[in-house]
């Protein structure tokens, strides 16, 4: 079994979700001077290759230390949708036909966005958490009716950027957006939709996400693996970095 690292790579540069604050990492004990290093780290739970634990959304949600190794841990998929392109709409007819996907599968998308990471072949931050494609409804209520076990996406949110702060915040962007889906994003994602994929954190469902996927998932398109996401067991914790791995048989 050949281990994948679906992980972005993580320091000081790397980039917070809009508005956000940035990490920082400095030595409190250095071997020149106590024999031995240690640094602090100090970081936003959001930032970087991360769990969205169900406290993200849900403050009756369980915490991280309480989430099983079963919930996350499994057999899944890595569907390649990147020809739906920047600020398209993808729905279960964009998975289709790729390879099969299971009832209680682990689902990670492969948007291609990956690419626009800081550190990625094509840096764009901008394009990275603005322009990605995401689901609309009937997305949802695919996965609600697949039962999937949790999702993750090689993109700033597992939801559309047009239906999150982005576009009060990037109105440019909007209005590019906008023109490129040809409706009214008022009209496309109206208030009550609002993170809609993030307030599928509840029970029973409790659909939780890995956002900012990236690493060697090229290699492994289309293709059934074990996937694993190991955030830090954080008793209170509702989101964590994580380390996110694929197991390929070979």
């Amino acid at each position: 079994m050949k281990p994948i690292d679906l992980t972005q790579p993580w320091g000081t540069a790397t980039p917070p979700w809009p508005g956000g604050s940035s990490p920082i990492i400095r030595y409190v004990n250095r071997i020149s001077m106590d024999g031995y290093g240690q640094q602090e780290l100090t970081y936003t739970t959001h930032i970087g290759t991360h769990l969205d634990g169900p406290m993200h959304f849900d403050s009756a949600g369980r915490d991280l230390a309480s989430l099983p190794m079963e919930k996350l841990f499994g057999e899944g998929v890595i569907v390649d949708i990147s020809e739906v392109g920047p600020y398209g709409i993808y729905g279960p007819k964009d998975f289709k036909g790729k390879v099969e996907i299971k009832k209680g599968d682990i689902l990670i998308i492969n948007t291609g966005f990956h690419k626009h990471w800081h550190t990625g072949k094509e840096p764009d931050e901008l394009a990275y958490f603005a322009k990605h494609p995401g689901p609309h409804t009937e997305f949802r209520d695919w996965c609600v009716d697949m039962k999937f076990k949790m999702l993750g996406v090689d993109c700033g949110s597992a939801d559309h950027p047009m239906n999150t702060s982005i576009r009060a915040l990037h109105p440019l962007v909007a209005k590019e957006a906008q023109k490129r889906i040809g409706k009214p994003l008022e009209e496309v994602f109206p208030p009550e939709m609002d993170h809609m994929m993030h307030k599928l954190f509840k029970k029973p469902l409790e659909l939780i996400h890995v956002e900012n996927i990236g690493g060697d998932i090229d290699q492994i398109l289309n293709k059934r693996v074990k996937i694993g996401a190991f955030p830090l067991k954080i008793i209170g914790g509702e989101s964590s970095p994580c380390r996110v791995v694929a197991f390929l048989e070979e």
